[in-house]
């Protein structure tokens, strides 16, 4: 892999980084060799997360701190942590003592990767897996709930229940797969695979029958980089249980625009007089039953209650506190509720006898009998546990620090908001407001009483839980983004100080994207998505004809995106029963975004076949601004030629949450603090939202696509400045807005002129060819793959690549598939004998030996074989019948003529690895992996040098192993020079 010198550190990258990707890298590295925070904006579809992985990994391997050999020693000699409990270490001498604070105060440098989804980060370990870096420990963390493989406690479907089972059954260690762990990550099939992702910790947890959301915890340890969601790094509760240290470690925030709230999402915390009413209903249960046994627990489970009665009457009488509490709070119902500030939630739960001093016996009770009740054989029903769960996540959270620092900054940053409690049937796991603003998990539909509250503790400042992360010894956070802009109020909103700030351009050249404001509809309607107009029957039917008529000449997909649910629903509605829907539907079939998981997936596979058919004129796909779809979705090329906004998806206006957010940014904001005011970040979550929405179509340097803005709102200076840069410019452009026709008239010319310019053909992923079952290997019509050969030590190593080569001959060349050529049928055989490999085609014909018709050509062309075979291992000879076959030739090994014809590796790095895989054995490559990572982590040369030699031992792979001394530290590349000219001079000397 071509590599390259940015700011002094050798970045390996698989092709020639164009000017705003070598930038990018270079404010990474800057912001990680000053050891400072950055903001760095760059597009989608810019190379973004490639150049920010190969940066970093480049740092990470250049600058990897090497520790004193005999201090190393000495740190060996400790004990063993202890097993995946909390169990102290045990006492430890005097020297190892100094050696292992030594060791945390020089804590091994690792970076934290962290995005929003778990698919985002299964992206991006795949991009990983493709550079040259893909030697570097690397692991995932993730639940129980996409790791678990237990077959009675993956089947919960109550996350807190898994959760205690889950604990319960590895303290008592009976958990099978649990106690496999410690053997397990030493086993070949974890030690020999440095990037493991959720799919493959899952299939070897399932291979070695081991836990493997315990094994990626182990893993941690010996990883270099660490993917994560968000909230396992931001929530102090999720950093404790994983078990991470923060101590030098460099943090990646990818996708950061969804930074800000998810900040403020982990600092807030509700608690419903529901959730009480169960506590306490919980603990009385548990009382009756010990007072029934004499004052003992008398429930099935085989371990005793480690609580007293006394304990749990002293519970119930601070839960029942609590709930009077709440009770006594005055509200009026027919309000949205009151807001208090911050601390009044300390002078709430005080009444019922919970404080700082003793908030963390109460807690140990509280989570002792959420243990055994849950466990409890004759629990029958889900619930159980659920509302005192719910009670200490609340009190966590409000008690999540003490001090007067901590009051004061609770007083300022925080609200406590009371407002009626609703009954609500939920599905499980949680559900999304219908304008897709918030999403809050909700209990399953429980009873309430006419007085009973929800008590919401919410932050507001994200700077908050992003000091957190700055006070923990972090060496760099650096947040990225396709949509930050603009990059001033985002940096002040989050308190963190930022030295590197960058606004990249997009990759793409400005004839390669129309963007246009659209005001009026063709029948002149003003086109304004306001909460006043949008059930204006005449703006809802004038967006449908808009949509109507662009459908035509937008070729394959077209996005829509609605401000909020109710909106797509109106229209969806409107439009069938006025025809539209009919009429657009004759042009492309309409999809529309479901809020279901497993009907999503569905609906999206559809809407991409769909695109594909070749009979069908593209489809249309519907959906809502911060939905599913408008982020992280890719719709390259045909998939999304054009993306129609339909309105601002500003955040709802009298949400008692927004209300409060701009009344503590108007507050707070002063000139040092460079706060905005609340109308402007009202503002700017609408718009980060339209930006999200438009990344969807433009994902690579050769797509193209229209962006068409459907409100006349956008018409508005101050709207389109906080567009992101590269769409204000082309909108500055043509700053005068045109009438509809003009619109038409302009983006069918523009699509007219794209299907005809020359773009590059995108780069194509070859990849080894693996045997597959008969049925995987049954292709689409037309869609056949194309093979290449390399040899390899005398064998032949196949390769599919996903792309015809027709594609890339000139048109004088190309081939007529019905035309027949005696060149063709092999009879210039010797004119390309001078290859590697000759391609012989077995052509059919019909039973009378004419030439088949265009119609049997189709029938027939699927049956054809390509037989590949090397050169100078057969020969062809016509039978006396005139069949042409293929003979072996016997070869006579010819050691000198083999040495004289130079082997070598290819210079790219990728192309390298994927060579050596093909020539060694599957054993071999597996330690070749793995002596690669150990040498990369231990700097053990002899050690290294050894196992190469073993894996490369065979005398075809000379020329592999003297490749490898790219991989070689520049302290041990005269050594490795040295025995390789022993090694060369002692196969000369045999031959």
């Amino acid at each position: 892999m071509p590599e390259y010198m940015i700011n002094g550190i050798p970045v390996n990258f698989p092709f020639e980084p164009y000017e705003l990707q070598k930038n990018y890298m270079a404010k990474v590295i800057e912001c990680l060799q000053n050891k400072t925070n950055g903001v760095l904006e760059s597009p989608t579809g810019t190379g973004k997360t490639l150049s920010l992985l190969c940066s970093s990994m480049a740092w990470l391997l250049h600058t990897k701190p090497k520790q004193p050999k005999h201090r190393l020693e000495t740190i060996d000699t400790l004990p063993e942590p202890p097993e995946l409990s909390n169990a102290k270490h045990a006492a430890l001498d005097p020297e190892q003592a100094l050696a292992l604070q030594q060791q945390k105060a020089n804590a091994k440098m690792k970076i934290i990767y962290a995005s929003r989804t778990h698919s985002q980060l299964s992206q991006a370990m795949q991009e990983l897996k493709n550079t040259s870096y893909l030697f570097v420990r690397s692991i995932i963390l993730g639940s129980r709930d996409q790791l678990c493989i237990h077959p009675d406690i993956s089947k919960q479907e109550n996350n807190a229940i898994k959760t205690v089972l889950c604990r319960e059954s590895v303290k008592a260690r009976n958990c099978s797969f649990y106690n496999r762990v410690e053997t397990a990550k030493d086993r070949p099939d974890v030690a020999t695979v440095p990037v493991m992702d959720i799919e493959d910790l899952v299939t070897v947890g399932r291979k070695l029958k081991a836990c493997p959301y315990y094994l990626s915890k182990e893993l941690v340890e010996q990883a270099d980089v660490i993917f994560m969601p968000y909230n396992y790094l931001l929530d102090p509760k999720a950093r404790k249980s994983n078990g991470l240290s923060l101590q030098n470690t460099v943090i990646i925030l990818d996708e950061a625009h969804n930074v800000e709230k998810m900040c403020e999402e982990v600092g807030s915390t509700l608690l419903r007089s529901s959730d009480i009413a169960l506590a306490i209903e919980d603990t009385s249960s548990v009382i009756k039953s010990m007072m029934d046994g004499g004052g003992a627990w008398s429930g099935d489970g085989e371990k005793q209650l480690e609580l007293t009665l006394d304990d749990l009457v002293l519970l119930k009488e601070i839960l029942l506190g609590v709930e009077k509490a709440v009770d006594e709070i005055p509200i009026t119902f027919s309000q949205d509720g009151t807001t208090h500030p911050g601390t009044y939630i300390f002078d709430l739960l005080e009444k019922a006898n919970i404080k700082f001093g003793n908030i963390n016996v109460v807690l140990q009770v509280m989570n002792s009998l959420i243990t055994h009740i849950t466990t409890e054989k004759t629990g029958g029903f889900v619930r159980r546990g659920a509302g005192l769960q719910s009670t200490v996540d609340f009190l966590e959270v409000v008690f999540a620090s003490s001090g007067p620092e901590y009051r004061q900054a609770v007083e300022k940053c925080f609200r406590v908001h009371i407002e009626p409690e609703e009954p609500k049937q939920l599905a499980k796991g949680g559900v999304k407001r219908a304008d897709g603003w918030i999403a809050t998990k909700q209990p399953l539909k429980t009873p309430v009483k006419s007085t009973s509250k929800v008590i919401n503790f919410w932050c507001f400042n994200p700077g908050f839980g992003m000091r957190q992360l700055v006070d923990s010894g972090t060496r760099s956070i650096i947040l990225t983004s396709g949509t930050l802009a603009p990059l001033k109020p985002f940096i002040s909103e989050l308190s963190l100080p930022v030295a590197v700030s960058l606004e990249n351009p997009h990759i793409i050249a400005p004839s390669q994207v129309y963007v246009k404001v659209i005001t009026h509809g063709p029948d002149r309607v003003e086109l304004n998505s306001s909460f006043k107009n949008r059930s204006n029957p005449e703006y809802i039917a004038s967006l449908g004809r808009t949509a109507l008529s662009l459908c035509p000449i937008i070729p394959g997909g077209l996005l829509i995106f609605f401000p909020s649910y109710p909106l797509l629903n109106k229209c969806s509605e409107e439009w069938q029963a006025s025809g539209i829907w009919g009429q657009i539907s004759r042009i492309k079939q309409i999809f529309v975004e479901p809020r279901g998981k497993d009907e999503f997936t569905t609906t999206m596979a559809e809407y991409y076949a769909q695109v594909r058919d070749p009979a069908s004129r593209g489809a249309i796909f519907m959906a809502v601004c911060r939905g599913k779809v408008s982020e992280g979705l890719d719709f390259a090329d045909a998939n999304g030629r054009a993306v129609m906004i339909t309105g601002l998806p500003f955040p709802p206006m009298m949400d008692a949450r927004v209300v409060l957010k701009k009344q503590y940014l108007d507050t707070n904001r002063t000139r040092e603090n460079e706060l905005i005011t609340g109308n402007d970040w009202y503002s700017l979550e609408a718009s980060r939202a339209v930006n999200q929405a438009i990344g969807r179509v433009i994902r690579h340097k050769d797509d193209y696509g229209a962006i068409l803005l459907c409100d006349s709102r956008f018409q508005n200076t101050r709207q389109q400045a906080q567009l992101s840069a590269w769409i204000h410019s082309h909108l500055r452009e043509g700053s005068a807005v045109p009438n509809f026709g003009t619109v038409v008239g302009e983006m069918s010319r523009f699509f007219r002129h794209m299907s005809t310019a020359s773009l590059p053909a995108r780069v194509r992923d070859v990849c080894a060819v693996k045997d597959e079952p008969a049925e995987a290997a049954k292709e689409e019509p037309g869609k056949g793959k194309r093979f290449a050969t390399a040899v390899k030590g005398g064998g032949i190593n196949t390769f599919a690549e996903k792309f015809r080569l027709s594609e890339y001959l000139p048109d004088s060349m190309k081939v007529n598939p019905h035309s027949q050529s005696s060149k063709s049928a092999g009879g210039d055989a010797e004119a390309g004998g001078s290859g590697l490999v000759t391609l012989y085609k077995r052509e059919r014909n019909d039973g009378e030996g004419r030439p088949p018709s265009a119609g049997a050509f189709e029938a027939t062309r699927k049956r054809r074989k390509i037989v590949i075979v090397p050169q100078p291992l057969v020969k062809r000879e016509d039978t006396e019948d005139g069949e042409n076959v293929l003979l072996p030739v016997k070869q006579e090994p010819d050691g000198a003529a083999a040495a004289s014809v130079k082997r070598v590796a290819p210079a790219n790095r990728v192309d390298f690895l994927r060579e050596v895989k093909c020539s060694l054995s599957t054993g071999n490559y597996k330690t070749f992996l793995q002596s690669l990572a150990v040498y990369n982590r231990d700097s053990d040369f002899v050690l290294f040098i050894k196992q190469l030699c073993s894996c490369f031992n065979k005398p075809h792979l000379h020329y592999l192993l003297l490749a490898m001394r790219r991989f070689v530290k520049q302290e041990h590349t005269l050594e490795f020079d040295t025995i390789i000219e022993k090694i060369e001079a002692r196969f000369f000397s045999d031959m």
